[in-house]
């Protein structure tokens, strides 16, 4: 009596999973791009004509939607995560997400908030991190920490010489 495990017999009987099955599962997990699942079910070892019938069949079923898949995410990224239209722009694209739907769906994360005031929000996450510092310091870091963070040039100007306007002044400790 064998215990602790099967034989090399059983794994080479054993049969792949078909890759609409892989392909629900990945996507029970979490949602995913057309580019993300079809690398997936690709190092998997699926044919790229496999991986296509499985996205046409999941795309026609609607368990597949890069449109749907972009607004969720810049909803979520820009309220939650204060990140401005830059950086979500180029998330999306690192996912495969086509320019068009980008588009659709940073007007849609940022329609009924602008930019700005969604670098409001990050600005004042940072602030306190900043207390104590120089002036000229803490802005040249709070510039830094928003252009990372995707916001423009003008809003980056703009927010740093509004709570650091003087060079000599100190951030007041609350």
């Amino acid at each position: 009596m064998k215990r602790g495990g099967g034989s090399s017999e059983d794994a080479a009987g054993a049969e792949r999973p078909e890759p609409w099955e892989v392909a629900l599962k990945l996507l029970a997990m979490r949602a995913l791009t057309t580019q993300e699942l079809g690398q997936r079910l690709a190092r998997r070892g699926y044919t790229a004509e496999q991986i296509a019938a499985v996205v046409a069949k999941l795309t026609a079923s609607r368990y597949l939607d890069d449109a749907e898949y972009a607004r969720a995410w810049a909803r979520a990224r820009a309220h939650r995560r204060s990140v401005g239209p830059a950086r979500l722009a180029r998330e999306l694209r690192a996912r495969g997400i086509a320019e068009g739907e980008i588009t659709g769906a940073l007007d849609e994360a940022y329609g009924d908030r602008d930019a700005r005031q969604v670098a409001e929000a990050a600005v004042g996450r940072k602030l306190p991190a900043l207390q104590g510092l120089a002036p000229e310091v803490a802005r040249r870091r709070l510039a830094a920490y928003l252009s990372r963070q995707g916001f423009s040039t003008e809003i980056v100007l703009a927010l740093c010489w509004k709570h650091f306007p003087h060079g000599e002044e100190r951030i007041p400790d609350d």
